[in-house]
């Protein structure tokens, strides 16, 4: 009998970490960016996955109950970080505050796959005084940052072979 009881409680701890286990497939990678939208992104004042800076941490572990990861560092201001998984990504949250008034200061957003959004694009909406750096390689095709105040953006290539840059991540808020 232990040896069944052990038997099945190896499996439940690995199964979890198997490739047999459904992988969350990304449904809708599509970002608007655009010039009517554009001080949104640049102020951080637009929502990523309906999260946005100054929304209270417990609106989001209620639409994440699976929080993947908590950090608070007491050093620095009170920040704690969260990580969860959405849909079409990973969610890294960091929020200032205690109880009822933690709020969130600064939102990652890293997608499963590449979005919509390519560097072209991107620098024109976001204007003249952006940031941007670009680095081509024969291996991985490169990869390329653009930053515009409030709102960080890292762009990829879908393989060496691509010519165009889509962003894959955001980062919004003050670093």
């Amino acid at each position: 009998m232990k040896k069944c009881l052990l038997t099945l409680a190896m499996l439940l701890l690995v199964l979890p970490f198997s490739t047999f286990t459904e992988a969350h497939a990304v449904t809708n990678n599509q970002l608007d960016i655009n010039a009517k939208n554009v001080q949104a992104y640049k102020n951080g004042t637009i929502a990523i996955e309906n999260i946005k800076i100054g929304d209270k941490i417990s609106k989001i572990k209620s639409k994440y109950p699976n929080l993947m990861f908590s950090y608070s560092d007491d050093s620095n201001e009170k920040e704690n970080y969260y990580e969860f998984d959405t849909d079409n990504g990973h969610m890294i949250i960091t929020a200032t505050g205690n109880g009822h008034k933690e709020s969130v200061k600064r939102i990652t957003m890293v997608y499963n796959k590449l979005t919509n959004v390519k560097l072209d694009q991107l620098v024109k909406v976001l204007g003249s005084n952006t940031t941007k750096r670009v680095q081509n390689n024969k291996y991985t095709g490169g990869y390329a940052y653009v930053n515009n105040n409030k709102a960080h953006f890292q762009l990829s290539k879908a393989n060496p072979n691509s010519k165009q840059f889509q962003v894959y991540r955001i980062d919004l808020g003050k670093y």
